[in-house]
């Protein structure tokens, strides 16, 4: 039988996952150009005996099957589940048996739901820490040949009672049964083949409402509430990948391009919202452009209901990479999604530059059973094949460093842009400043830069952190020209780099750098485009962590992007460490037609088994350079244990 492979998605405190291979919002798997579901087939599954935390076998199996049928009641589509016959596996699953079942080699001809009691299994399946961070994971398996080669084969997934066990202490938190239902619609939605989506991503900001909170769509990659509510966007994309021909001319479809100022270079990973003017926070359909990755730069808007529509555009979020990503350039923080990442604006009609201005906004009128193609949009404001800046730099990079004092709106360092700004951010030091969150963490504001705008720009700011402590914790702040306000964030776990990616008018802002815990030397980039390109780049993109198994393939794939190559080029792979990590292959060609190459990193077994058995993490640096004097690396986490990722909402304090 060909290779088992398992796309599977971890449901942790926040909805982040650390497995999650990630195709678009739409379809979660991609082969050639076309999503891979389940076809016509129903996810046939059975049921471990085991309990969930204070749930009984009964009590849960009857919370599944009314969930089940929340997404087979969608009338826009035609998703099918079904129970085997025996609907039950012939014993309970636990940390000491759960091996037959969840790495079997073999298609078991079902799809296993199992139920963790206490969290014991996940820490034997995942690794030591996970049955305290991971409320559920589910996802599909794939195989490269035979009968379902092109579909999806199975199912499994795997839910958390440690987090529903009647406990409520600070070392063992408790879910709500309504957060366990939204868990598992969420996961099962990924089981039959749905990727996330981002719509209403202003809930993640700081100063989001509850009302804002609630209207995220259920595949929303971040949970920020407790409902379990299949919205609009769910069920487009649902209907996408399980059309209901019956139902189908009952809503209508807007297809298009998202292009770059050139109006040919396609864009890669930008997210596309169809909005109805009458209901715009829940009536709304999101798309990633280029959701099959076959560089076309194509979006799909389906399952309208009939109604008045506007189109935005909008970049990925950086929270959203490796498991938490939206759409198939979102892998890590260097993906396409956030390499020139497209500005906010609204659709003016085909071919022509996107506005800033609301009001001016086309409205696209959609009729039952139409479709209306060709609606591309240019991610620019101006249409143009000028790579110039909207600012008023000279386009060179300044190299500057941070001058002190610099902790107060009145001594914020004046910069130029684009500019690269080497700096010290302790969490000892002062400043102007001071935010606060929700659940009562602090950080001081110590070093502010003032930069100065001269048209609306899409404008990008990113904070590398030299230290490699998980320690130090340095956040990003935009802030707008007096610090009454804070326009964006960027606020991850740990020694993580930070990026804030937003379109800004003219005018004058602040950006804020402060050290959650502890310090850090730092290298600023501060930079506005207008989105083209004309030199030939490189990138590796793909997920930058490979969770260690000791009976487990310890690889990830990561993707070679060639960018504006003139002709066929060499370019070669190595790593910092070859004994801890090999590449495959590590020659190959790159150039305006052969794009990409998928390169397989691995740890071999015995220096895995090594590194769980010290329980160490270890960081090599895989790099790629081409003939073309083109060149890019990636830093890959090798981690024995799982860790949830969260994004504090910073506010000012009073």
């Amino acid at each position: 039988m060909s290779k088992k492979s398992l796309i599977s998605t971890l449901l942790l405190l926040s909805f982040t996952s650390n497995q999650l291979i990630a195709h678009a919002a739409g379809p979660l798997v991609v082969k050639n150009g076309k999503a891979i579901t389940y076809g016509t087939r129903a996810l046939t599954y059975r049921y471990d005996q085991g309990t969930l935390g204070k749930l009984s076998n009964t009590e849960i199996t009857n919370i599944i099957e009314s969930l089940f049928a929340s997404w087979v009641n969608l009338t826009s589509s035609d998703v099918k589940f079904q129970k085997d016959s025996p609907g039950s596996l012939d014993f309970d699953v636990t940390d000491k048996n759960f091996d037959s079942i969840l790495n079997s080699q073999e298609l078991l001809g079902y799809s296993p739901i199992i139920f963790d009691t206490d969290g014991k299994l996940l820490d034997a399946f995942l690794g030591s820490g996970a049955g305290k961070s991971v409320l559920g994971l589910a996802g599909p398996i794939t195989v490269s040949s035979g009968q379902f080669a092109n579909q999806i084969a199975e199912s499994q997934g795997v839910f958390n009672g440690k987090f529903i066990n009647g406990i409520d202490s600070s070392s063992d938190p408790e879910s709500s049964e309504d957060s366990l239902k939204g868990t598992i619609l969420h996961e099962f939605g990924h089981a039959f083949g749905l990727d996330h989506s981002q719509i209403n991503v202003e809930s993640i900001k700081s100063g989001s409402t509850q009302e804002v909170r609630d209207s995220v769509p259920l595949m929303f990659p971040i949970a920020v509430n407790d409902l379990f509510t299949i919205q609009r966007d769910d069920q487009s994309a649902a209907a996408s990948l399980y059309p209901n021909s019956s139902t189908a001319s009952n809503f209508g479809k807007i297809e298009g391009k998202l292009l770059r100022s050139d109006g040919k270079t396609v864009v890669l990973g930008g997210n596309v919202i169809a909005k109805s003017v009458n209901n715009p926070i829940l009536e709304a359909v999101s798309c990633v452009s280029d959701y099959l990755a076959n560089s076309t730069g194509t979006y799909s808007l389906e399952a309208l209901p009939p109604g008045d529509y506007t189109i935005e555009i909008e970049p990925i979020d950086l929270s959203f990479t490796g498991g938490s990503g939206v759409g198939p350039y979102s892998a890590s923080k260097t993906d396409k999604s956030f390499v020139s990442p497209v500005p906010n604006g609204y659709y003016t009609g085909p071919n022509l530059p996107i506005t800033t201005d609301k009001s001016k906004a086309l409205i696209v009128s959609v009729s039952a059973g139409q479709t209306i193609s060709g609606a591309n949009i240019i991610a620019s404001t101006t249409a143009s094949t000028s790579s110039s800046s909207s600012s008023s730099s000279s386009g060179i990079i300044s190299q500057l460093t941070e001058i002190e004092p610099n902790d107060s709106i009145a001594e914020a360092q004046n910069i130029s842009i684009p500019a690269a700004i080497s700096g010290n951010a302790s969490s000892s030091d002062g400043g102007e400043l001071e935010l606060t969150s929700d659940t009562g963490a602090m950080i001081v504001i110590s070093d502010l830069y003032q930069v100065v705008l001269n048209g609306t720009t899409s404008f990008n700011a990113n904070l590398s952190i030299d230290s490699s402590s998980q320690q130090d914790d340095l956040d990003l702040v935009l802030f707008n020209s007096n610090g009454s306000q804070i326009l964006d964030t960027s606020s991850q776990n740990g020694n993580t780099d930070e990026l804030i990616s937003t379109t800004l008018d003219t005018g004058t802002y602040l950006i804020g750098v402060g050290a959650f815990a502890g310090s850090s030397t730092y290298k600023l980039d501060i930079n506005s485009s207008s989105g083209s390109t004309s030199n030939p780049t490189v990138t590796l993109s793909g997920s930058d962590t490979i969770f260690l198994n000791p009976s487990g393939m310890n690889f990830i794939q990561l993707t070679a992007n060639g960018s504006n190559f003139t002709g066929m080029t060499p370019c070669s792979i190595l790593t910092s460490n070859s004994t801890l990590l090999m590449s495959k292959p590590s020659r190959f060609m790159l150039g305006p037609i052969m794009t990409q190459k998928v390169i397989t990193v691995k740890v071999p077994l015995i220096q895995a088994v090594n590194l769980i058995s010290n329980g160490s993490s270890e960081v090599v640096t895989v790099s790629i350079s081409c003939g073309n004097q083109t060149s890019d690396e990636k830093d890959i986490l090798l981690s024995p244990n799982s860790f949830r990722t969260l994004n504090r909402k910073w506010r000012i304090k009073p």
